[in-house]
């Protein structure tokens, strides 16, 4: 366990995000409904991200667009 403390964790990404959901799962099917609040806020960050970066991707785009018209 203290090796996962010393790890660097980096920004959290949509890979990350998908693989804790897949591992939690996991664990909600063995140990039970204990751990599915944590599942459900961890389904909730990755949609949450998801949504951002689609925001994200969609303002890029209307820049994109709005820079090409003015020229």
């Amino acid at each position: 366990m203290s090796e996962w403390h010393q790890r660097d964790h980096g920004p959290v990404t949509e890979e990350k995000l998908v693989q804790a959901v897949h591992i939690l799962a996991d664990i909600v099917e063995t140990n039970g409904p204990a751990f599915r609040p944590l599942y459900q806020d961890l389904r909730r960050q990755l949609a949450d991200l998801r949504l951002q970066q689609q925001a994200e991707a969609a303002a890029k785009a209307r820049a994109a667009q709005d820079s090409t018209k003015v020229a």
